[in-house]
C-alpha cells in the first residue's frame, strides 16, 4: 500500500468520524427539544380546552341545571311571592294608609281650599309640608314635596284616562326622593247625579313598600283634617253670625 493510499484512508476515516460525532451531538440534542415542543404543545392544548370549555358550555353544564332548577321551583317562588303580597296588603287596608293618602293629596294638593289652610300652617314646624314642584304634562299630574326633611312625588294620572259608563279609572302615586313608587293607589271615579264621587279599589294596592314614612304620612293626614275641620267650623259661625245680623236688622231686633 502506497503512501497516498494511506493518506486517502486517513482522510476517509476522519470524515467518518465527524460525522459520528456530528449525528452523536445531534441525537442528543433532539430529544430535549422535541421532549420540550411535546410539552409546549399539551400545555397549549389545555389552555385551549380551558377556554373552550368557558366560552361553549356543554350540555347538562351548571347553567343548564340552573334553568331546571329554576322552572322546577318557579310555582312555589311565584306561590310565596303571592303571600307575601297578601300579608302586605293586609298591612296596608289596617293602617288604612291609601285613604289616608287620598285625603291628604285631596286636601293639601288637589283641593283650591289648601290656600285657606295656610295660617294655620305656621303653627307647627314639624307639620308644615313644604311644596317643591307642581308640574302637569300630557295628563299627568305632579307634586313634589318635602315632608320631615324627607322628599317624596304625588303622581296622578287621572287625566290621561278615558271614561266608561260615566267611570273613570286611575292611579295616585307616591314615590321617595330616588324615584321608587312606595304606593300606587287604584283610584275610581264615577260621576252621578250628585255629582263625582270618589272611591279606592277594594284590591289594595297596585304596589306597596312598608315602612316609616306610614305614620309621617297618617300623623300629618290627621293633622291637615284636623285643621280643615275646624276651618270649616269657624266658617259655619261667620255665617251664623252673618245671618243673626241680618236676622236681627229684618225684624228691629237690637237688645
Amino acid at each position: 500500500m502506497t503512501s497516498e493510499h494511506i493518506f486517502v484512508l486517513v482522510i476517509v476515516g476522519v470524515v467518518a468520524l465527524a460525522g459520528l460525532i456530528g449525528a452523536a451531538v445531534h441525537v442528543g440534542r433532539n430529544p430535549r427539544s422535541i421532549a420540550g415542543a411535546i410539552l409546549n404543545r399539551l400545555n397549549t392544548a389545555r389552555t385551549a380546552g380551558r377556554r373552550s370549555s368557558h366560552s361553549k358550555a356543554p350540555t347538562g353544564s351548571k347553567a343548564g341545571t340552573r334553568e331546571l332548577i329554576s322552572e322546577a321551583d318557579s310555582q312555589a317562588e311565584l306561590k310565596r311571592l303571592k303571600a307575601v303580597i297578601e300579608e302586605r296588603k293586609r298591612l296596608a287596608l289596617e293602617t288604612d294608609i291609601s285613604h289616608h293618602l287620598w285625603g291628604l293629596y285631596k286636601i293639601h294638593f288637589r283641593s283650591t281650599a289648601t290656600q285657606s289652610l295656610d295660617p294655620f300652617i305656621d303653627e307647627d314646624e314639624w307639620y308644615k309640608i313644604k311644596t317643591v314642584r307642581v308640574s302637569s304634562q300630557n295628563g299627568l299630574r305632579e307634586f313634589e314635596f318635602e315632608l320631615k326633611g324627607a322628599r317624596y312625588t304625588f303622581t296622578d294620572d287621572e287625566e290621561r284616562q278615558g271614561w266608561s259608563d260615566n267611570i273613570k279609572y286611575f292611579s295616585l302615586s307616591l314615590y321617595d326622593s330616588g324615584k321608587v313608587c312606595m304606593i300606587e293607589i287604584p283610584m275610581k271615579l264615577r260621576v252621578d247625579k250628585w255629582g263625582s264621587n270618589y272611591s279606592i279599589s277594594s284590591d289594595g294596592p297596585r304596589a306597596f313598600i312598608p315602612g316609616d314614612w306610614i305614620k309621617d304620612f297618617i300623623s300629618v293626614k290627621l293633622k291637615h283634617q284636623h285643621l280643615r275641620n275646624r276651618e270649616m267650623r269657624a266658617q259655619k259661625h261667620k255665617e251664623r253670625l252673618s245671618e243673626i245680623e241680618d236676622l236681627k236688622d229684618r225684624f228691629g231686633i237690637w237688645d
